[in-house]
């Protein structure tokens, strides 16, 4: 549904299904570059299965208007922001929230269970690392809005067997629709989005407040763009069980959606 939300208009997904009272929210995230579309999957499927789904594409993504934010901290603000407003303005229950988070979105996420541990039930990381540098021929290819950008983006999210072609569905290329997704993004934004990654320090912060055991990380064990050295080092941070998907790279939830869709039922849907 589109929303008017601090004077621009706002895109959230619902996973194609209204919200329900008593239902807890799980509030999804996408990363650097992207938008709502890449939780289709799961939005529907917990949608109808006993959660109120929140995919909101941030400012200047997807079907969202204004600029893009230029920190981590500044998106996890945001999203405290607009649940405050979903509760208050559109029937969003004010029940327990699970954020999720990918690559991007899973820093935001953290971050913001950070400012607010105490509303945060549970936490999904989803393609993420930490520290999270992005290199310097990056960075300037994405501010140059150069195509380079999203190829390399390409290479390295993938594995071999996606970069083959591989995928349950046939006449589907997961690596292919990742780079048509990034080249919708408005000149600037993919850039913003990776210099907040490359920029954000605030996670020991972030862990204290949060605590430990309230975290799972979900890695594939072939992602090159947040390399699972990466990873453990973010989950022994945050004392964060680590779920490795086999055969799959950074875009765990396009490489690998049934063990994606299995492992957050495993976390979020215990027994």
């Amino acid at each position: 549904m589109k929303i008017l939300f601090e004077g621009c208009e706002v895109f959230v997904g619902q996973g194609g299904t209204g919200w329900q009272p008593d239902q807890p929210t799980l509030l999804l995230q996408h990363g650097a570059g992207m938008n709502r579309t890449v939780w289709v999957l799961l939005a529907r499927y917990f949608a109808r299965h006993g959660f109120n789904v929140v995919t909101p594409d941030l400012p200047g993504h997807g079907g969202s208007a204004g600029d893009a934010l230029s920190t981590i901290e500044a998106q996890a603000r945001w999203l405290w922001s607009l649940l405050d407003h979903l509760q208050s303005e559109h029937d969003l229950p004010g029940t327990p929230v699970i954020m999720g988070g990918h690559s991007m979105g899973a820093l935001a996420v953290c971050e913001a269970a950070g400012q607010r541990p105490d509303s945060v039930e549970h936490v999904l990381l989803l393609g993420a690392g930490y520290p999270m540098p992005v290199g310097q021929a990056l960075l300037d290819a994405a501010e140059a809005n150069d195509q380079t950008a999203v190829d390399m983006i390409a290479i390295f999210s993938h594995c071999l067997a996606s970069q083959l072609g591989h995928n349950a569905v046939a006449g589907i290329s997961v690596q292919n629709t990742a780079m048509a997704l990034l080249e919708q993004s408005a000149p600037g934004v993919l850039h913003t989005d990776l210099q907040a990654c490359n920029d954000y320090q605030g996670l020991a912060e972030a862990a204290a407040a949060l605590g430990g055991g309230r975290t799972t990380l979900i890695a594939g064990d072939s992602d090159r763009m947040t390399p699972m050295k990466m990873s453990r080092q973010l989950a022994e941070a945050l004392d964060a069980e680590v779920i490795v998907l086999e055969n799959c790279g950074h875009m765990v939830m396009s490489e690998q959606p049934e063990q994606t869709l299995q492992a957050v039922k495993r976390v979020v849907m215990p027994g």
